[in-house]
C-alpha cells in the first residue's frame, strides 16, 4: 500500500506503518485515513489535538450526549482525558475500534470522513442532506459552517466533497481516492478471469 509522499514527509515511519496496518484491517487505503486524521487535528497529527467543543485525538472523538466527557467505542466505554492520554500507536488502536463495526462499507474517502463525521450519511446519493430525527439541517450547517458551501443553510454529501477537493491541493485529493479507484478494476479483472476459466 503505498502512502503519497505528502503525508509521510509529516510522520515518522513508525506511525506511517501503523496507519496502513489498520487501514488493511478495515479494507481501506491508508491515504484516505491519513487525510481524515490530518484534517482533525487541524494539520498536525497530533494525538493530544483538543477542539473549541472538547473533541480530542487524532479523529476528534467526541463526548457521547449525555455522559461526563466519555465515548463508548465498539461497545466499550473510556474518558476523552484516557483517549487524550494515548500515543499515536495506542491511539491508532481506538481509531481501529471506532471504525471497525464499518468495515467493507466505505467505498471511496468522503465515506471514511463521514464515518468519522456524520455516520448516517454513510452511503447516501451525493444530494443527501445532513439531518437526523434530532438534529436539524439548519443546526447542523449551523455547527459546520465551512461545508454549507452555497449558504443555504444546508450541507449535502456533495458539497463535503467539493470541499475536500478545494482543501487538499487536485494531486493530493487525486492520491487520497486512488486507492479506492483501484478496487473496480481489479473487481473487474478477477471476474474476466472466472469467465475465462
Amino acid at each position: 500500500m503505498k502512502v503519497s509522499s505528502f503525508f509521510t514527509q509529516k510522520l515518522p515511519e513508525r506511525h506511517v506503518s501503523k496507519v496502513i496496518e489498520v487501514a488493511q484491517k478495515l479494507k481501506i487505503d491508508a491515504n484516505s485515513l491519513l487525510a481524515v486524521m490530518y484534517f482533525e487535528t487541524a494539520k498536525t497529527f497530533s494525538p493530544q489535538k483538543t477542539n473549541s467543543i472538547g473533541s480530542v485525538g487524532l479523529i476528534q472523538f467526541t463526548a457521547d450526549v449525555g455522559t461526563p466527557k466519555q465515548k463508548k467505542i465498539n461497545g466499550k466505554v473510556y474518558s476523552l482525558a484516557y483517549i487524550k492520554s494515548l500515543s499515536f500507536i495506542k491511539q491508532m488502536d481506538l481509531v481501529y475500534e471506532y471504525y471497525k463495526p464499518y468495515t467493507g462499507k466505505m467505498s471511496n474517502f468522503l465515506d471514511v470522513y463521514l464515518v468519522t463525521f456524520f455516520p448516517a450519511a454513510l452511503s447516501k446519493s451525493d444530494s443527501f442532506v445532513l439531518k437526523t430525527s434530532s438534529l436539524s439541517a439548519s443546526l447542523i450547517a449551523l455547527q459546520n459552517p465551512i461545508f454549507d458551501t452555497n449558504k443555504d443553510k444546508q450541507i449535502t454529501r456533495q458539497e463535503i466533497t467539493d470541499f475536500f477537493k478545494k482543501w487538499y491541493t487536485p494531486s493530493v485529493f487525486q492520491e487520497i481516492q486512488k486507492g479506492f479507484d483501484l478496487k473496480i478494476p481489479l473487481m473487474l479483472l478477477a471476474l474476466l478471469f472466472l469467465i475465462k476459466f
